[in-house]
């Protein structure tokens, strides 16, 4: 019996300690997040599964240690080693495309626990599923630091700040090629309209960030990674419906790798809608173009793409009450709602939709038989249209296994402007429309024997403001791995720039032209619709820099140490100055042009019956010599080049304490040119006191990963030195105009920021983020005037003229320095999802220039509005139609409690209050956006 027992027992525990248990996981690429199909899982010798449609794998084992091993064509092998009983997790697997070192030298992409700065990895399966159609920045409100908001409303208006930094101070990269505008630094997100149906990821690098080049991370660097050519074939067609007659149409296609080395991806799209806003109304198209050829160890690249697009807008902001007087109440606001001010009724009440810009417009003719003929319609006045292709060329060459060489041509030709009123601007209707009405019937019945007798003289009209640019650059880089631990890269940073800035007569409202007198070397007062009026310059900016970085790695440490240099000449033009005079000897500025000619016609008592007006050519004599606008000595009015020279000074280090924990410091200092129009003004004038922009930056940073549970925590302290005003400040006496800069204008920002990820079981996920910022100006000053002999401006006293200012401990304005959001991701199965989002914003002081605080207004604060919280709900499911095919339907509810809050306001904004009072009264401001529903069907082929 004790044998039968004993030999019972050891069978017993034999058959336990050897049975099979199942284990499953998942696959995805670790850029996009897509799932990966047919992806081989080895875990053991001859022993192996592939991973099914959705990406999922399976497979029973005995109890024990094992040794997993992944791989999939195109991506890197990956093995772990996992412990396998009762408690073995679902297993996923993130593998990375092995071309994306290409995308690390290119584009400066971080690595998590290697590149020591702070940011965020907005991946492709987040913007699949919360973008919604929205514009890009929107989706970055989830990241740490970061507050965008839809601005006036129109489709392609948003902003973006990091850390209280505005987009002119937020390098924004695709695939590692700037597109901050040349000469002001903003970025026009209409333009890339559509660049989410190629996006990988997105990268939020907050700070100085990684980039090798000199750019202008102030605030961050937003890079923009496009997807590569694939291995996989296919393509999609999606459809987007959305709340407001919003309707877009994506369609892409991947070629994967076809023979001889060649790929290509293509995809396009098309969108249309009204807008939460009145009369945003949209249309557009997207096209972009990869194509690669792989050689030998070379790759060559050729991309293009565009949004061509024209968009309604809401410019301006409007005083609170004007969109409801029960939130303005609220809000402390005890003016008078039903008074005349200024000989006009108030508009109050008119909705957070509410657009002051638009009106109703019946273009009525009268027909040879004297009937009228009546043409009604709505426009809106402000108009947006454009088109910024970007073409690219790059070259990558793996030398070796060590050396690397990449290159990079681009070219971006920009076209296009936006609509405004330009006569009278402030003509509303009781409505609080604009009064079309009253400005087409003055014009048409409009004439002036001055100039003529039949055609009608408009005196208000749509003018617009053209904005073209061309751009090329080259971007090179070398990168070496002098051994497994040190890498030495460097390169140069070429670019060439031409704004091109002028008004067009866009429509002339009723009438048949208009006078322009702006231009001082016409040969014409009278100009028709397509003349340019008003102005007409170019803006020319030459950059040349390089850049050298050093880094050393080891399983346990990276580091880096970075400089970046950059010498930018800038130049002005004007087409609308007389003409200099250059001369062997001298250059005489601005001395040719024309001049108005009036003949007067009299009647026999000497009273006058007519006039005719005409344009002489003016003609100046020097040295015994004429000279006019026509002579070969005679330019264009121009600047000499102010070259201006730049720097970055960037280190820092990362520690991985052991597997789960890593800490990390950088510490750098910019020395930046100042904007384009801070160092011309509009007459052609070189500023005085031209000082470059300096800024200290210092961050210390934690981050913790494990299967289960991720957390970053980070502190910075960012100081900016000579924050220079928007065109300076200037002062006129006698009719003389003299411009200075204020060089004292400082700011520091300080804050904590924490985000965190907790996979509370296989189906849940918790996400949540914290941002403190304390955002200081921290000084006082004043500017002195000179004039061009460099003596002292004196008022009619005789008093020496003197502008200062004082912001001293006085908060920055334009973005919420306090944020927290969390989310939560509920996945019952493998095919849907269920996520809820919710974010919280606060201490968001409005907008202020810091010159207007002087006097009995030192030191005080701007008008803090209410803080704010929005709500959003994103849900999807997947359906399988054949073995490759599958149909992706996902819904978006953003705001959706329809919250009603303000997202941006100008302190005493003085278009649209008539007061000063730092509060919500003398405030200008815009409402976000109501709720909306976004949803869409992706096939997959």
């Amino acid at each position: 019996m004790r044998l039968f027992f004993g030999f019972f027992l050891c069978f017993f525990f034999s058959t336990a300690f050897t049975q099979n248990i199942k284990v499953s996981g998942n696959i995805t690429d670790k850029n996009t997040g897509e799932t990966l199909i047919g992806a081989s899982v080895i875990y053991g010798k001859g022993m192996g599964v592939s991973t099914d449609f959705d990406g999922n794998f399976s497979f029973f084992t005995n109890y024990g240690a094992r040794k997993i091993t992944i791989s999939y064509v195109g991506y890197k092998q990956i093995s772990k080693e996992i412990k396998i009983d009762g408690k073995t997790p679902f297993l996923k697997f993130e593998l990375e495309p092995i071309k994306l070192k290409e995308v690390h030298i290119v584009a400066d992409v971080a690595r998590d626990r290697e590149t020591p700065v702070a940011f965020s990895t907005v991946s492709l399966k987040k913007v699949n599923e919360e973008l919604a159609s929205q514009d890009i920045p929107m989706i970055l409100n989830s990241t740490p630091g970061v507050y965008a908001t839809q601005s006036g409303g129109g489709d392609g208006d948003a902003r973006i700040t990091i850390r209280g930094f505005n987009q002119r101070n937020v390098a924004v990269m695709i695939d590692g090629i700037p597109v901050n505008d040349m000469e002001n630094g903003w970025v026009y997100w209409s333009n890339w309209s559509g660049l989410d149906a190629v996006t990988s990821n997105i990268q939020v690098q907050r700070g100085l960030g990684a980039s090798k080049i000199a750019i202008p991370s102030v605030g961050g660097t937003m890079n923009m990674i496009t997807k590569g050519i694939g291995n996989k074939k296919g393509g999609t067609v999606k459809q987007s419906i959305g709340s407001y007659g919003k309707l877009k149409t994506n369609i892409g296609y991947n070629s994967g790798k076809l023979k001889n080395g060649w790929g290509y991806t293509l995809a396009g799209s098309y969108k249309k809608g009204n807008g939460f806003v009145d009369q945003t109304w949209s249309e557009g198209f997207f096209y972009y173009t990869k194509i690669q050829k792989e050689f030998n160890n070379h790759t060559l690249t050729f991309s293009a793409m565009g949004a061509p697009q024209k968009h309604g807008q809401r410019s301006y902001k409007s005083d609170v009450a004007s969109y409801d007087t029960t939130f303005a109440r609220n809000l402390g606001d005890n003016s008078s709602f039903d008074t005349i001010i200024n000989n006009e009724q108030r508009i109050v009440n008119k909705g957070i939709s509410y657009n002051k810009h638009w009106g109703n417009l019946n273009r009525w003719t009268i027909d040879s038989n004297g009937d009228t003929i009546n043409n009604r319609t709505v426009l809106n006045t402000r108009q947006n249209y454009f088109h910024k292709p970007q073409y690219s060329l790059r070259h990558f060459w793996n030398v070796n296994e060590r050396f690397h060489i990449s290159n990079i041509s681009y070219l971006s030709v920009g076209n296009g402007g936006g609509t405004r009123i330009i006569g009278n601007s402030n003509n509303y209707d009781e409505y609080g429309q604009y009064d079309l009405q009253s400005v087409y019937n003055s014009n048409y019945n409009s004439f002036d024997e001055l100039y003529s007798d039949s055609l009608k003289k408009s005196s208000t009209y749509l003018g617009s403001s053209i904005n073209n640019h061309f751009w090329y650059g080259l971007l090179s880089t070398m990168n070496y791995q002098l051994n497994e631990n040190i890498e030495i890269s460097g390169g140069i940073d070429l670019r060439s720039y031409k704004g091109e800035h002028y008004r067009e007569i866009y429509d002339l409202l009723g009438g048949d032209y208009v006078i322009d007198e702006s231009n001082n070397i016409q040969s014409n007062q009278v100009k028709s619709q397509g003349d340019i009026v008003g102005y007409h310059n170019d803006g020319l900016v030459n950059w040349l820099g390089g850049f050298s970085q050093f880094e050393y790695k080891n399983d346990k440490i990276s580091t880096f140490f970075n400089i970046s240099g950059s010498n930018s000449g800038h130049k002005r033009l004007d087409y609308f100055k007389r003409k200099d005079l250059v001369l062997e000897d001298t250059i005489i500025k601005e001395i040719l042009g024309t001049s108005v000619s009036t003949q007067y016609e009299f009647d026999d008592s000497g009273n006058i019956i007519g006039a005719n007006k005409n344009m002489i050519v003016d003609t100046f004599t020097y040295n015994g010599n004429k000279y006019t606008i026509n002579s070969e000595e005679a330019r264009i009015s121009s600047t000499d080049w102010k070259w201006i020279k730049g720097f970055t000074l960037k280190t820092g280090a990362n520690y991985n304490l052991n597997d789960y924990n890593n800490i990390f410091f950088n510490i750098g200092h910019i020395s930046k040119a100042p904007r384009f129009n801070n160092i011309f003004d509009y007459n052609n004038q070189l500023y005085r006191e031209i000082k470059n922009e300096k800024v200290n930056a210092l961050e210390f940073g934690y981050s913790y990963r494990s299967s289960i549970f991720s957390a970053n925590l980070n502190s910075y302290f960012t100081e900016w030195k000579n924050k220079p005003s928007n065109g300076g400040v200037s002062i006129s006496i006698d009719d003389v105009v003299y411009r200075s800069n204020i060089n004292g204008m400082n700011a520091t920002h300080k804050g904590i920021e924490f985000d965190g990820a907790l996979k509370i079981n296989q189906k849940v996920t918790f996400e949540g983020l914290i941002s403190l910022g304390d955002w200081i100006w921290t000084s006082e000053d004043s500017v002195r005037f000179f004039d061009d002999d460099n003596n002292p401006v004196l008022d009619e006293s005789g008093n020496e003229i003197i502008s200062s200012f004082d912001a001293k401990g006085v908060h920055v304005g334009d973005a919420a320095q306090t944020q927290y959001g969390i989310s939560l991701r509920y996945e019952p199965n493998n095919v849907s999802y269920l996520k809820i989002r919710a974010t919280y914003f606060d201490d968001y002081y409005s907008d202020f220039d810091p010159l207007s605080l002087n006097g009995s207004n030192a030191r005080r604060e701007s008008w803090k509005i209410p803080s704010y919280q929005l709500l959003d709900l994103h849900a999807g499911y997947k359906i399988k139609l054949s073995k490759e095919n599958k149909l992706d339907v996902r819904l978006s509810i953003i705001n959706l409690l329809n919250k009603i809050y303000i997202s941006d306001a100008q302190n005493n904004d003085p278009y649209n209050s008539n007061y000063a009072d730092f509060d919500a009264k003398s405030a200008g401001v815009f409402f976000g956006l109501g709720r909306r529903i976004n949803i869409s069907a992706k096939i997959n082929f």
